[in-house]
């Protein structure tokens, strides 16, 4: 049973299974047909023999003026087929057979022709036409008889002619053998062809096999080779090339993304050491200590933050973070994260403006929501200089709500636009570090907004300020 395992090996026994179906069906096809056409050629050659002879006997009766005896005799003399017997019957009377046989023979077990019976014959008389049947001589049903009375004399005669099928038989005999003895041999050589085709047909299969065992974490680089990219098992090894992409795009994201999570993490680490360090060092000041201690706690906010926005991203790429979806008013929910945010504003000199249009009602994530629109903000406040301004505007259009965060600061270039939705990416690194981001706020924006079934647009310049519009699908 281990063999059935192996794909091959199934192939295979299918191929042999199916070839045999289909060869025995063509055999016994063959054979019936064979058969069907000898057996009418045999009675057909016995019918023509039994008119040739009944066309005999009626010239032999007109030439000797209806002497039964003379024309029996005559017609029995003149046509000989030596592995025919012949029986000329008056009614149901034998009047003469060849091959010695007479009226006064015992009965014809030694002569099938003259073995005709009663029945037989009167069918022949009846039908006018020539009656075949198959009769039993020494307990053998190998004989054949043909019955003839074409009418046309005084009184009623029957041409009844015989040969025996034995040989016929013995043909059908061989021909079954020969059948029989070819078709295991036959559906040998099948099988060997099944398989060796199998074994062809699978070759690029375990080439494929062999080649993703090498493939690992190290060199995810590496491809399955594709001979023949337009067949099945060229589209299976594109598309398991296609997912090696996909991992491989996987990894390096992995390996970036803790590349940048470390860097983002050790520079805080690095600074609360340091101001640790240098307090332990020696006696100081408690106006000092409390500096210190400042920065410390500065720093591990940022550590917090950086955290909580990674475990955020983290639960949404796991898809742990479902959304829990509620009805509420969309401008109060702005008209809140505005007044959150509007102490930082103000802190650097920004307006900070919203102007309702009014109720909007919204289906969706509010907590979500609500952390989305203040990393807007908070992203707009960061990079807009002293005695700017940042406009917030909500609006519904069709069958979209569609909210606007724009402001007048730096703006970004646009081969930079592109990137900026990615984690940890940072236009200006060591701006944006001063300014307390971390790169993951506006991925953060993405993913709350592409949860929602919406998207998120931006159009900047350098030194002409930013745009951000979202656009969700009304689901209220």
């Amino acid at each position: 049973m281990k063999m059935l395992n192996s794909v091959r090996a199934r192939l295979t026994l299918l191929y042999v299974l199916i070839f045999g179906v289909l060869l025995v069906a063509f055999s016994v096809a063959i054979y019936a047909l064979i058969y069907k056409d000898a057996h009418d050629r045999f009675d057909g050659s016995l019918t023509k023999a039994a008119r040739t002879v009944a066309n005999l006997f009626h010239h032999e009766m007109i030439e000797n003026g209806q002497d039964e005896m003379v024309a029996t005799a005559h017609t029995i003399r003149e046509y000989k087929q030596q592995n025919l017997f012949l029986a000329i019957f008056r009614d149901d009377r034998l009047v003469a057979a060849n091959h010695n046989q007479n009226a006064e023979s015992s009965p014809a077990d030694k002569h099938p022709a003259a073995a005709a019976t009663k029945d037989f014959l009167a069918r022949a008389i009846a039908t006018r036409d020539p009656v075949l049947t198959t009769a039993a001589v020494d307990g053998q049903d190998e004989w054949r008889l043909v019955a003839y009375a074409p009418g046309g004399e005084a009184a009623e005669y029957v041409i009844v002619v015989a040969e025996s099928r034995r040989e016929l038989i013995d043909q059908m005999l061989a021909l079954r053998k020969i059948f029989l003895l070819s078709l295991p041999a036959m559906l040998l050589v099948a099988g060997l062809a099944g398989y060796l085709l199998a074994r062809k047909s699978l070759a690029p299969i375990s080439g494929m096999t062999a080649q993703a065992e090498r493939i690992s974490a190290e060199n995810l680089h590496e491809r399955l080779p594709v001979k023949n990219k337009n067949d099945e098992l060229g589209r299976l090894a594109r598309v398991f090339n296609e997912l090696l992409a996909r991992l491989e795009s996987s990894f390096d994201g992995m390996r970036q993304l803790t590349a940048d999570a470390s860097h983002e993490l050790r520079t805080p680490l690095a600074i609360i050491r340091g101001e640790a360090d240098v307090a332990l060092s020696q006696e100081r000041e408690p106006v000092e200590y409390r500096e210190t201690l400042s920065i410390i706690q500065d720093e591990a906010q940022r550590l917090s933050g950086i955290v909580e926005d990674m475990l955020a991203l983290a639960r949404a790429d796991s898809g742990q973070r479902r959304l829990r979806l509620e009805e509420f008013y969309f401008n109060d929910l702005i008209e809140e994260c505005v007044r959150s945010a509007r102490a930082l504003a103000l802190n650097k000199n920004i307006s900070l403006n919203f102007d309702p249009s009014g109720d909007i009602v919204f289906r969706g994530d509010e907590d979500l929501l609500r952390r989305m629109i203040l990393n807007l903000l908070d992203n707009a406040i960061k990079y807009t200089p002293g005695g700017g301004m940042v406009t917030v505007k909500l609006w519904r259009e069709s069958d979209q709500v569609k909210l606007c965060v724009a402001d007048t600061g730096i703006g970004i270039p646009t081969e930079a636009a592109a990137r900026v939705f990615e984690r940890f990416y940072r236009v200006d690194k060591a701006r944006s570090r001063a300014e307390g981001g971390s790169g993951l706020g506006l991925p953060i924006v993405k993913w709350i907004a592409e949860a929602h079934r919406g998207s998120v647009r931006l159009e900047s310049a350098p030194e002409r300020g930013s745009s951000f519009t979202i656009e969700l699908p009304d689901q209220s």
